[in-house]
């Protein structure tokens, strides 16, 4: 998978257009939604070894929120791995070159666009 994947999705379904904060790593790409200042999404280019591969070579990997239970069992599949540079609880990072099936990480970054989202439901008042 790869991140200009990552972006077109994001792009077509939510209107987002990646924002580069960092001088120092303009490659970093935060997701965010249109209506709020919360991120859903961090797309970023880092060394292999951040994510516990075994090499310095970049490659392009995607932060995203998740369900604490769910990251757990995410973690121990091909292409996850604990969030690089973020809470590891409520974060997980899906390590893009290793990514298949394209519509599992689109499945992902729709919950965690939804886990951050600051609408109220109306029947649960949980906010998100």
């Amino acid at each position: 998978m790869t991140r200009q994947e990552i972006l077109t999705y994001c792009h077509d379904q939510y209107g987002t257009e990646p924002e580069y904060p960092w001088d120092d790593s303009p490659l970093a790409g935060v997701l965010r939604h249109r209506e709020n200042p919360k991120w859903y999404g961090l797309v970023m280019d880092i060394t292999a070894d951040k994510v516990g591969i075994r090499s310095g070579q970049h490659i392009d990997v995607l932060n995203l929120k998740g369900d604490p239970d769910e990251i757990v069992h995410l973690r121990e599949m091909p292409g996850f791995a604990p969030a690089y540079h973020m809470n590891k609880k409520h974060w997980f990072t899906v390590i893009l070159p290793e990514i298949e099936d394209a519509e599992v990480v689109y499945h992902l970054i729709d919950k965690s666009y939804e886990l951050t989202s600051t609408i109220r439901r109306k029947t649960d008042g949980i906010k998100r």
